[in-house]
């Protein structure tokens, strides 16, 4: 295991007992399903912090979602629309492309 996946690692543990750990504090009577979605839930909130901060570093524009427009935000913080989407729930396709 190299130095890398041993930080991924140590990251998603961290974030699974901050969530078990949040769980039990905010929920008076957590049982064991309740700290288990906890933990998976911080793991997985840590994990997309962390892959939002490498994804920031590769100077590749990120898609994000703002209202109903999708926009391509630059490294240098400019966006640019790439997308509007549908609106009206009662009638989206059942696929669309983002290209």
């Amino acid at each position: 295991m190299n130095r890398e996946d041993e930080e991924t690692l140590n990251n998603l543990i961290k974030g699974g007992l901050l969530g078990a750990g949040l769980t039990a504090l905010l929920k008076r009577e957590a049982d064991g399903e309740d700290i288990a979605v906890g933990a998976i839930l911080g793991a997985a909130i840590l994990a997309s912090i962390k892959a939002s901060e490498r994804a920031k570093e590769t100077k590749i524009p990120l898609l994000v979602q703002e209202g109903d427009s999708l926009y391509w935000k630059h490294p240098d913080g400019h966006k640019e629309l790439f997308k509007k989407l549908p609106t009206d729930p009662n009638h989206l396709p059942p696929k669309f492309k983002l290209s």
